[in-house]
């Protein structure tokens, strides 16, 4: 039997998967998703618990001009499909001093405080400079780089006379648009969800500070979990079928060609061609029989830096709102930004949460207020070294952090996920959060096309950055290699 008469099997059903699968179906593969968890989405899901409607990964939207076109490439209309609410106040961060910079669009950000007005002007110039230097590369990442195969000799051709700013640091760039010191800790906490300091980030990193700017910040109506439900209802109009609680426990290899995935359960399923949207750690470390690991894949296995680990912390409760922002963040200065990513936090006054229900009031009963933040983990090399007493010792003191900020707070549901369950649920691996560590260059990201004939790769691992559009690419990436070499 052919490789093109034996099914396409697709192993994850988060984003990359589902654009994947569809990809297929639409050009009449035959195509079976597989997927390890008892419901599909993956990291842009959400969690139903007491009414309320908590994020399993991804918090908003950002570039919806690319996941608009994602979407039309799979024959889907995004605005009809998935209706999104735009974030009026985006950011609100607090400094040491007693200052508030409300970041937004340059019309309306703003300082409260000290020399408020002086401030505000400074502010809004800087984002006015930032906007107009790095707009032609965000227009030129966005309409021709992130829509196509990864290329280095193509994004170079076509960015070359803008590498002198991609080669700088992120805490450089945003003081040379931001002389204030007060500004300048406020700009850099659009960062601290990388979980890396400024200073060891890429002036690249400031891309989604761009985006804000360009396209602003969205919420789907329903959640996040809108975007992958619509996937899965496209899929199953398609008559492809989704199997959840599917774990994939190896990828069988004859004669140097896939030849089926073979499940925890022990059923085999025959294939001609495999997705693995799942890390590509764990398709070298893991899913491939030892032998037939292309030793390409082996060695970016052995370099590639993992992301950040936290501890989410999701609660639904009551307070009297001192904000409508979506994100609040409680920062020292830039230099020290990076001291929040290490845990534990003792007594430091910092913090940083995101407030879905401020622009989805829907999302948790009326009254209710949904808080999501994370708390930070350092200090173990595996996932597995994580023990319930450190999660317990983080949480009471993040939950003790959030009262300090929300006096009034009453917590009525509290959810926690933690390494270990990021791993088990989430099927990260090692737990962390992105992957492979935002602002690492390119070349450190698996390939779509593997030496492995018949194996393709797709998801976190496979892009550089992390975000909605560029998942569902990462899929139809991987789909599009896959029919190109079948239809050669």
């Amino acid at each position: 039997m052919s490789s093109v008469s034996r099914p396409c099997i697709v192993i994850g059903a988060g984003l990359a998967g589902l654009s994947a699968a569809l990809r297929l179906a639409r050009a009449g593969r035959e195509t079976i998703v597989l997927e390890a968890a008892q419901a599909i989405g993956g990291c842009c899901s959400g969690a139903q618990l007491d009414g309320c409607t908590f994020n399993n990964g991804a918090v908003y939207v950002a570039v919806p001009s690319l996941l608009r076109r994602a979407f039309e490439e799979l024959g889907l209309d995004f605005d009809a499909e998935v209706p999104l609410m735009p974030i009026a106040h985006p950011h609100e961060t607090h400094l040491d001093d007693g200052t508030v910079i409300h970041l937004g669009s340059p019309d309306v950000a703003h300082a409260e405080g000290v020399e408020s007005q002086a401030r505000t002007l400074l502010l809004r110039d800087g984002l006015r400079e930032l906007h107009a230097d790095w707009q032609p590369i965000y227009r030129c990442l966005v309409d021709k780089i992130l829509p196509n195969e990864p290329s280095l000799p193509r994004a170079i051709a076509r960015l070359w006379h803008h590498l002198p700013k991609l080669g700088g640091r992120a805490d450089r760039l945003i003081a040379r648009h931001f002389p204030d010191p007060t500004l300048q800790a406020a700009v850099a906490s659009t960062l601290l969800y990388t979980g890396t300091a400024p200073r060891r980030l890429p002036a690249t990193q400031m891309i989604g500070l761009i985006a804000m700017l360009e396209e602003g910040f969205h919420l789907p109506l329903g959640g996040m979990g809108a975007i992958t439900a619509t996937l899965h209802r496209a899929l199953l109009q398609a008559g492809v079928p989704v199997r959840c609680g599917s774990k994939a426990d190896r990828i069988e290899v004859v004669r140097g060609a896939v030849a089926g995935v073979m499940l925890a359960s022990g059923e085999r399923v025959p294939a001609g061609q495999v997705i693995a949207t799942c890390a590509g750690f764990d398709v070298v470390e893991r899913l491939l029989p030892a032998r037939d690991v292309p030793g390409t894949l082996r060695r970016r296995a052995g370099k590639a830096p993992l992301s950040h680990r936290a501890i989410a912390v999701q609660l639904a409760g009551r307070f009297e709102p001192r904000s409508d922002a979506f994100i609040v963040n409680h920062v020292p200065d830039m230099a020290r930004q990076g001291e929040m990513h290490q845990s534990p936090l003792a007594m430091r006054p910092w913090l940083s949460w995101t407030t879905p229900t401020a622009v989805l009031p829907t999302l948790a009963p009326p009254g209710t207020t949904i808080i999501e933040t994370y708390a930070p983990v350092s200090g173990i090399s595996h996932a597995q070294e994580w023990t319930p007493d450190m999660t317990r010792h983080a949480l009471g003191m993040h939950l003790e952090a959030l009262h300090r900020h929300l006096p009034g707070l009453k917590v009525d549901t509290l959810r926690t996920l933690d390494p270990q369950d990021f791993v088990r649920q989430r099927h990260l691996h090692e737990g962390a959060l992105y992957g492979i560590a935002p602002g690492t260059t390119p070349n450190h990201y698996f390939p779509h096309r593997t030496a492995l004939t018949g194996l393709y790769l797709a998801g976190q691992t496979t892009f550089p950055g992390f975000g909605v559009p560029a998942a569902m690419y990462s899929g139809l990436q991987a789909a599009e290699s896959l029919l190109g070499e079948a239809r050669h």
